[in-house]
């Protein structure tokens, strides 16, 4: 989905519920029933995510992101096979 698609569904709902309906993300707990449990939104990012086994997705949150690259080495990324894909944006659940 883009932000474009977003805003589009944002404001077909709006104009359907109102304005005043809260926004929530969902995920897999991973529980056997596969709880979809839903979480409130601590903060909308742009981020480049980066490749995880531990995602059903096969995608990760990028913590490594920040002004000061210095403090990560990407020539050790590279050998470890976990690369960058395309900026996503992210509704986190936490910050």
């Amino acid at each position: 989905m883009t932000i474009k698609e977003l805003i589009e569904n944002l404001q077909d709902l709006e104009s359907t519920y109102g304005p005043n309906v809260e926004v929530m993300t969902s995920s897999n707990y991973g529980d056997y029933s596969k709880t979809e449990q839903l979480n409130h939104i601590a903060s909308i990012e742009i981020n480049e995510p980066i490749e995880s086994a531990y995602s059903q997705s096969g995608l990760a949150f990028n913590t490594e992101d920040s002004d000061d690259d210095s403090e990560f080495d990407y020539d050790t990324r590279d050998k470890e096979g976990i690369q960058e894909r395309e900026s996503v944006l992210v509704l986190r659940y936490t910050n």
